[in-house]
């Protein structure tokens, strides 16, 4: 699968990507109180590029180049921008 294929409510998504830019780890309360960490990155494969989202647990440490595998992602919009979140089930990590 690529990122030109990706499409909001996509799941078990199974992508190999490069890190392009890493933004700063935030801190946020939804508006039911709940707090999470999150971490955002775009991430591309040559046919394009989309926001990896972690959350909580699911972060770790990115730099710029890394090769990541993804699975079992899935994609969401949120403020008309596609995403991919990696969420209880799924798993990312550098290759």
């Amino acid at each position: 699968m690529n990122i030109s294929d990706l499409k909001p409510g996509m799941d078990h998504v199974n992508l190999k990507v490069e890190v392009l830019n890493i933004s700063e780890p935030k801190h946020i309360i939804t508006g039911t109180g709940v707090e999470h960490d999150i971490l955002e990155a775009e991430v591309g494969d040559g046919t394009g590029s989309i926001a990896l989202v972690l959350w909580n647990k699911r972060i770790f440490s990115l730099k710029v180049g890394d090769t990541l595998q993804i699975e079992n992602g899935f994609v969401s919009s949120f403020k008309g921008k596609w995403r991919i979140n990696i969420g209880k089930y799924g798993d990312a990590k550098k290759i």
